[in-house]
């Protein structure tokens, strides 16, 4: 019985007659293949805590009709905010978690990208930064854009110099998986005060490292967020909780050095309203550039402990 659309011809609230309980069915394009809910499946049997998943009547964890792949797990009602350092743990835990061998192979478009991929990524960012740079009129905010691209630029070739590709290929050997959506709304506490993690639908194999970035952008975006506090608590935090990577600290901290929260603001706004967005964002811009420098020379000046 459907109680709920909760999201367009997606995700919808239902009511399980035969049990008197609460169940969510979500549906996946076939281009998703069924390899989030089978991450899912997984994690629902391993020590994360994630909403039950309910299997078919033949055992599966999902049903295709056609084009589509649909399954259920339960809903999990009385869930409340998490805390930031909450937040931290439980990212750290699924990193921990989420490593299946045995997921591999079921989409091919799924395997992560090697150095060259994960290198671009720094680079388009600069030349694209550049391109906005040069595109602008107000002095103001072309200083800041160019403020911007030579910071990046400095961080990436600091990065070029790190040994990337060992860390990428030990992520790879423990097969890593990116949770790939980890905002501010896909986790939460229960009623008992335990964190749970939800939304698994863009999961896939690749670096911690991406979750990592994408969870302090999420942070610092928060208006009343003490920024020094968060990146010494993501950094103290995430590294007690998952120390076979501490190795790797260096390289997270070179790229939460480098303005992808910038970037990602900045390309949205383009991508929304043209070039010409950005002299009407120039405000909010040139304040966006003030703190990712804030946040670069605290980083800087490794400040974290």
């Amino acid at each position: 019985e459907i109680n709920k659309e909760l999201k367009h011809d997606k995700v919808w609230l239902v009511k399980d007659k035969k049990y008197g309980r609460k169940l969510v069915v979500k549906r996946l394009e076939k281009t998703k293949s069924v390899f989030p809910i089978l991450l899912h499946q997984k994690l629902d049997k391993s020590s994360l805590l994630v909403p039950p998943v309910i299997l078919s009547r033949d055992g599966e964890a999902y049903v295709q009709v056609k084009e589509r792949y649909f399954y259920v797990n339960e809903f999990v009602g009385s869930l409340k905010k998490i805390s930031t350092d909450r937040r931290i743990e439980a990212l750290a835990a699924f990193h921990k978690t989420a490593r299946f061998k045995e997921l591999r192979g079921i989409d091919e478009g799924l395997e992560e990208e090697g150095l060259e991929g994960f290198l671009n990524d720094y680079s388009l960012k600069i030349k694209q930064m550049c391109d906005w740079g040069e595109s602008v009129k107000n002095p103001a905010l072309k200083k800041k854009l160019v403020e911007m691209e030579r910071m990046g630029k400095k961080i990436y070739q600091l990065i070029q110099s790190y040994d990337v590709k060992s860390y990428l290929q030990k992520m790879k050997d423990k097969h890593s998986i990116c949770h790939a959506d980890y905002n501010m709304n896909n986790a939460y506490l229960t009623k008992e005060g335990k964190s749970l993690i939800l939304d698994f639908d863009f999961a896939n194999f690749g670096p911690p490292i991406y979750d990592f970035r994408f969870l302090m952008e999420s942070l610092m975006r928060k208006e009343d967020q003490d920024m020094k506090k968060m990146l010494v608590s993501l950094f103290t935090i995430y590294f007690d909780k998952l120390p076979e990577d501490r190795r790797y600290r260096d390289l997270y901290l070179l790229d939460s050095m480098f303005p992808h929260d910038f970037y990602s603001q900045v390309s949205s706004i383009v991508n929304k309203e043209g070039l010409n967005g950005l002299e009407k964002n120039k405000k909010r811009l040139i304040q966006l550039a003030g703190r990712e420098k804030k946040k670069y020379r605290f980083l800087l000046k490794e400040e974290l402990k």
